[in-house]
C-alpha cells in the first residue's frame, strides 16, 4: 500500500527526529534472548524495557508509540505484559519498581 505524498512526508519528518540510537534500536528489536524467565526484570523484551524507560520518564502512550514507530495498542500491550510480568497494577507502580531496581537510567 502506497502511502501516499503527504503521509510520506510526514513519516520522513519523524524518522529524521531520531538519534542514531533509537534508529538503531528500532532495527533490533525483536531480537533479544528467547531464554528469558517468565517474570521479573530479566523477562521483559528490549522493546518492553523501552517502553518502562520512556514511561518513567514521563511519556504517555501516544508518545511512546510514536518514539518507538508502534501503534498505541502496541504500546498498551507491552504495558499489559510489563504490569504482569513484574507483578504491578499501574504506571506509578511500575516507575517505583524500577526506580527501587535500579533500572533508571
Amino acid at each position: 500500500m502506497a502511502l501516499g505524498a503527504p503521509r510520506l512526508a510526514s513519516a520522513l519528518s519523524e524518522g529524521e527526529s531520531n538519534s542514531l540510537d533509537e534508529a538503531v534500536a528500532y532495527f533490533q528489536r525483536g531480537r533479544g534472548r528467547r531464554d528469558r524467565p517468565s517474570a521479573g526484570w530479566a523477562s521483559l523484551t528490549p522493546a518492553e524495557r523501552a517502553v518502562v524507560e520512556l514511561v518513567v520518564g514521563g511519556l504517555s502512550n501516544e508518545e511512546i508509540a510514536a518514539r518507538m514507530f508502534v501503534s498505541t495498542a502496541t504500546v498498551k500491550t507491552h504495558l499489559h505484559l510489563i504490569f504482569a510480568k513484574l507483578g504491578v497494577a499501574n504506571r506509578r507502580r511500575l516507575a517505583c519498581a524500577a526506580s527501587k531496581s535500579g533500572r533508571l537510567n
